[in-house]
């Protein structure tokens, strides 16, 4: 049986987790990333990438280290993917 995608498996956070997981996968496992990042469950990235949960922001500086991207720009599709376009826009322009 086919893992069914989640609500949020078309944003751009979901997408990107995705790819980036992929293209550390020679370096680093998934429970490796997991457990950099700080969940407590390994399978939280699974349910990442396939849209069944949004990254909670408290998460956001620490799963940014473990997939080794830029904290700002993985904060602002965190954001976006929580539907809050005024908070996205202020954060571009801020940041």
């Amino acid at each position: 049986m086919a893992n069914k995608l989640g609500p949020h498996a078309t944003s751009g956070l979901a997408v990107y987790i995705d790819r980036r997981i992929l293209e550390l996968r020679y370096k680093k496992t998934q429970r490796e990333i997991a457990t950099t990042a700080g969940f407590t469950n390994p399978n939280m990235l699974t349910m990442l990438k396939q849209g069944h949960s949004k990254l909670p922001i408290d998460r956001v500086a620490t799963l940014a280290a473990a997939v080794e991207v830029d904290s700002k720009y993985l904060l602002r599709v965190a954001l976006a993917q929580h539907g809050n376009a005024t908070v996205v826009r202020v954060c571009d322009e801020v940041l």
